[in-house]
């Protein structure tokens, strides 16, 4: 298949690899050619999980990026997904299908800037409920795969295509298993409930630049017990929101084959978070991502549904005091939607 990845930060570079010796035919688009400069020049050297150097055509060119792909495969961060739909506008071609490879309300977003033109020509919008590939980059030339995971639920914005897209892409993605809408997909969302709590307790880690295991170290008795209370009021909205809840340690069991009967067991007995290592910095995901993205959207439907959340209100207020940024204001305003259209 004719792939482009659109975004070449660790997970787009480690999509990259995968699917280019899976033998599908890749381009590598990236706004930056500062960033995509070394892979031209090197080429992309992967390991871990996959070994090998791989020549992977890159570009800055948006138009030819999106007339090769007859998958495009959305790979930016959470806040890069607006500017990335719109600027597809125009460059889209009959038949292709868009998946946003980390939801976080990324496929609401296209759809409302997108709809009209991917009606036209016939193009699906969808998004996964997370990451299938764990990675970092040890370097801008090379990428480390640390896991694959072996399911991620996928739905594309008008429900009714969800099938056809996945048995296209099964060739692609076997892992892939339908979601019933794209409420579900970023709304069941596995990262922010364990991102949050970890960074929050842990910031003077990040904010010294610490060497430490995230999981191991950090995700003690306490944490955990907070990260269950959270994510029993963001079942609460979902609920409220009319949408199948599942429950954090669902969500992370449904990723691996070994099972845990506890929040507490599967992130410290699960062989990838084992090794996975914290933040550095405070300029990072955790924050910039899963706070305005994954949280505060839980938050603004529970306010309009009249939800009492005490431990996410406490949490978002504190990150917000503690650095100066309103995450509020960052995040899409997921309360004024018609979310009923994704139903």
């Amino acid at each position: 298949m004719n792939i482009t990845i659109l975004g070449a930060g660790n997970t787009g570079k480690a999509y990259a690899a995968y699917l280019t010796q899976a033998g599908h035919e890749v381009i590598l688009y990236n706004r930056s050619y500062s960033r995509i400069a070394p892979l031209k020049k090197h080429g992309l050297t992967a390991s871990g999980k996959l070994a090998g150097t791989f020549l992977i055509p890159v570009t800055d060119d948006l138009a030819a990026a999106a007339e090769h792909g007859d998958l495009l495969l959305v790979c930016t961060v959470a806040g890069g997904h607006r500017p990335l739909a719109e600027a597809l506008s125009g460059h889209l071609r009959a038949g292709q299908d868009i998946v946003i490879t980390n939801g976080c309300w990324g496929a609401v977003e296209f759809d409302t800037i997108l709809r009209a033109k991917a009606d036209e020509k016939n193009v699906t919008i969808s998004e996964m409920s997370g990451q299938l590939i764990l990675c970092h980059s040890p370097s801008p030339d090379s990428v480390y795969l640390k896991t694959v995971k072996q399911q991620i639920p996928l739905a594309c914005t008008k429900p009714a295509q969800t099938a056809r897209v996945l048995k296209k892409l099964h060739p692609v993605f076997p892992q892939l298993i339908p979601a019933p809408n794209v409420l579900h997909t970023s709304l069941n969302h596995s990262n922010c409930v364990c991102h949050g709590p970890l960074t929050l307790f842990n910031l003077t880690r990040l904010e010294n630049g610490e060497d430490y295991l995230l999981f191991h170290t950090c995700a003690t008795p306490r944490v955990v017990r907070y990260m269950e209370r959270l994510d029993e009021e963001r079942v609460n909205v979902l609920s409220a929101c009319g949408v199948k809840a599942l429950t954090e340690l669902e969500l992370l069991n449904a990723f691996w084959p070994d099972k845990q009967t506890d929040l507490y067991q599967i992130l410290h007995k699960t062989p990838a978070y084992a090794v996975t290592k914290g933040p550095k910095t405070l300029h990072h995901r955790y924050l910039s991502e899963d706070l305005p993205y994954g949280l505060v959207p839980y938050v603004r439907l529970g306010r309009k549904f009249g939800i009492r959340m005490p431990y996410l209100e406490t949490l978002l207020s504190a990150f917000c005091l503690y650095m100066d940024t309103d995450y509020f204001a960052m995040g899409p305003e997921v309360e004024k939607e018609d979310l009923s259209r994704f139903l």
